[in-house]
């Protein structure tokens, strides 16, 4: 019976709130449940049961996390604004104001009949709210939580959806606020939701080798536990189910089905970091180490704090986390443990979340949501300040990036820098761990060049405004200065550049003169390096292919790609001007940063165009991690034909497979590999940037 249902979900709640709320807070927690009853009076969910049992399973996951009552009211009344005819003021006269804030925090908006629309508003809104209150984020994750283990009463595309869309934004999340046990339950229902295939064919080699797994897990708790004893250090061993790492790996295909059921992890909990330490020196001397991380000085997303720990075994190899008690529960619940948690958690949790702050600083919801994909799937670095403060920055930025990041003053008036207290070039790239210093004059101001090799919006946002606030006049003296700094290049200046040169500019740029066109340079509107390459490298008349429609920005300018990176449509790129044209490459090539290095001034940031081009056409080059036969060969072309690629090369030797694959997108390379790795039993395929040497036994198809 339905009322019974909801009786004992409601009777299970008090016997969790009973163990450490108190009486009062018990009695408040339980009338917002019977508030939530009654407001969801009549209505049911997909799978036929009382709705109100929904937002009472969410109030139980907190409360298994020790949530404050406040919470606990918030998540039993999170869908009452947006489901019933209950407002949010019925909610603060009853319950409070802050509970109605949270309440009204994680409510969705629909105000406008564009789907899109509301939903990239609604994150907009729990983002602005969760800034405020970090309370709102934990109510939507475990509310997200639990809708996710209720799929099976929807349709299949439906679940599909849900299963991205959580993907994409609640499971990373969930790691930036610190709630990784939240964030991998989240990912495992996802793979079970996207790709049940993979999911199923993972899970029962698991199975399979669960036997020999289990006999191998025992052997290394032994040696451990038996180490520890030896060497008098006091902790426990805990066996973690890595069940969600190898899918993970699997998927990433940074591992192959043999490895991924050969690899085991232990969690290692002790009293202190000395101890830590201590037990990493005597692995060392016991073990062969085949990687060694420090994250309990350099925190990862999160502030999870640990010293990481891969062993090679005689046939297995061992992940262990080594961390304090404190730091394992800060690694579970990171935001959730406000001021309990350990400084470098909050301290890691707040940087991410000034970087949300960013986020939101603009008025289109739409904006403010790709920009949010984007940052929740960059790869991150971690840096740090003299006096230990840490910043989150993308993968790529520079030191001006960080200056920014930092402090307007120390950006605006960045005139160099110090990283591990070595003087580098403010267009340095920097890397996790680094300890910067910003060297300043108060009389410098930014430069638009820095504006060629800068990553984060916020820097370029600041940088634009400052040099927009200039006068014109000093606007034009930038501006020329600037040209000159990229027609340097091509042994040229502005004074050199003839009448008919300017000509040719004025009207590809479709302005009256030149004062107007160095006021665009100046304020960041044109990059200097666009107008030396349209003056200097179109003569050559050697474009790539539709290169002017791919890539924003560049009409009128001699596209290239770079060979040693091979990018294609979709990957992260980046401009390289050179006396050949202007070079794309993708965006962590070797010799793109070391020409970075050398000469900041000609790097430029790209970005593909939105337009869809269908007679456009790249080479993948991939390798196979295992020798084909010709029967395999042909098995292999064929697969690939059956699904509309091109294949251009195949070649065997040393114990692999070379292929070279046409592809239109980025998109496709990975459809081609997740297909390729299902028909062959899984083996790892890795995208090369360049083909590799043939021999002469090579097939041409």
């Amino acid at each position: 019976m339905p009322g019974e249902e909801v009786s004992q979900a409601k009777q299970q709640l008090k016997l969790i709130i009973d163990e450490y709320l108190s009486e009062k807070d018990v009695e408040l927690v339980l009338a917002a449940c019977d508030f939530a009853d009654l407001a969801h009076s009549g209505i049911t969910r997909k799978s036929g049961e009382p709705y109100v049992l929904h937002p009472i399973a969410v109030s139980s996951i907190l409360a298994h996390m020790r949530l404050d009552s406040q919470t606990l009211m918030a998540a039993l009344l999170h869908d009452v604004i947006e489901d019933t005819e209950f407002s949010k003021e019925e909610i603060a006269s009853k319950f409070g104001k802050v509970v109605a804030e949270l309440v009204d925090g994680v409510t969705k908006l629909t105000h406008s009949s564009d789907k899109q629309v509301n939903k990239a508003a609604s994150f907009r809104k729990i983002l602005q709210a969760t800034l405020q209150d970090p309370r709102v984020i934990i109510i939507k994750l475990a509310d997200r939580y639990h809708n996710m283990t209720t799929l099976d009463a929807l349709r299949p595309d439906k679940r599909a959806r849900i299963a991205q869309e959580t993907f994409d934004i609640f499971v990373p999340m969930a790691r930036i606020v610190g709630m990784n046990e939240m964030g991998d339950n989240l990912e495992y229902l996802c793979y079970q939701n996207l790709d049940l295939d993979v999911f199923n064919k993972i899970q029962q080699a698991l199975q399979q080798t669960r036997p020999k797994r289990c006999e191998y897990q025992q052997i290394w708790e032994k040696n451990l536990t038996q180490l520890l004893q030896r060497h008098q250090i006091t902790g426990r061993i805990k066996k973690k189910n890595n069940n969600i790492e190898l899918i993970r790996h699997f998927l990433k295909n940074d591992i192959n089905l043999q490895e991924l059921t050969r690899s085991h992890t232990f969690e290692i909990i002790l009293t202190s970091i000395a101890d830590c330490d201590r037990l990493v020196d005597v692995l060392r001397e016991n073990f062969q180490v085949l990687q060694f991380n420090d994250h309990i000085r350099r925190p990862l997303p999160g502030g999870n704090q640990s010293l990481m720990m891969r062993l090679k075994g005689e046939k297995t190899t061992l992940s262990l986390t080594i961390q304090t008690e404190l730091m394992r529960k800060a690694a579970r619940f990171g935001v959730v443990l406000g001021e309990n948690a350990p400084q470098a958690c909050r301290s890691a949790i707040q940087a991410s979340m000034q970087n949300l702050n960013t986020l939101i600083d603009g008025e289109c919801a739409k904006t403010t949501f790709n920009d949010l994909l984007d940052y929740l799937h960059q790869e991150k670095i971690w840096v740090y300040t003299p006096h230990g403060h840490l910043h989150e920055l993308p993968q790529g930025a520079t030191i001006v990036d960080f200056a920014y990041a930092a402090s307007l003053f120390l950006g605006n008036h960045a005139i160099g820098a110090k990283v591990d207290g070595e003087t580098k070039p403010l267009s340095t790239p920097l890397a996790s761990g680094q300890v910067v210093e910003i060297l300043t004059d108060v009389l410098a101001s930014p430069n638009p060049d820095w504006l060629s090799f800068i990553n984060t919006q916020k820097a370029r946002r600041a940088i634009q405004n400052i040099l927009r606030d200039q006068d014109v006049e000093e606007q034009r003296i930038i501006g020329k200065q600037a040209l000159d700094r990229a027609l340097r290049l091509f042994n040229s200046s502005s004074h050199e550049l003839s009448e008919d040169d300017w000509i040719n500019v004025l009207e590809w740029r479709h302005v009256d003169n030149k004062n107007t066109l160095y006021e665009q340079i100046a304020v960041g509107d044109l990059l200097p390096q666009l107008v030396a390459n349209h003056l200097f490298a179109i003569d050559s008349q050697v474009e790539e292919p539709s290169s002017h429609r791919l890539i924003q920005g560049t009409d009128g300018i001699d596209v290239k790609y770079a060979r040693c990176c091979n990018p294609i449509l979709g990957d992260p790129i980046q401009g390289h001007l050179s006396r050949r044209g202007l070079i794309v490459h993708r965006e962590r090539c070797h010799n793109l940063l070391h020409e970075q290095h050398l000469h900041p001034e000609n790097i430029m940031p790209l970005q593909w165009s939105d337009y869809e081009v269908d007679d456009v056409s790249f080479t993948a080059y991939l390798c196979i991690d295992m020798s084909m036969n010709d029967e395999q060969i042909s098995d292999l072309i064929y697969q690939c034909r059956k699904a509309k690629f091109g294949v251009e090369m195949i070649n065997s030797q040393d114990n692999k497979t070379y292929v070279n694959v046409v592809v239109n997108n980025r998109k496709e390379i990975a459809q081609v590999i997740r297909e390729l790795r299902l028909h062959f039993g899984f083996p790892r395929i890795l995208r090369q940037d360049t083909p590799v040497m043939i021999s002469e036994t090579h097939k041409v198809v």
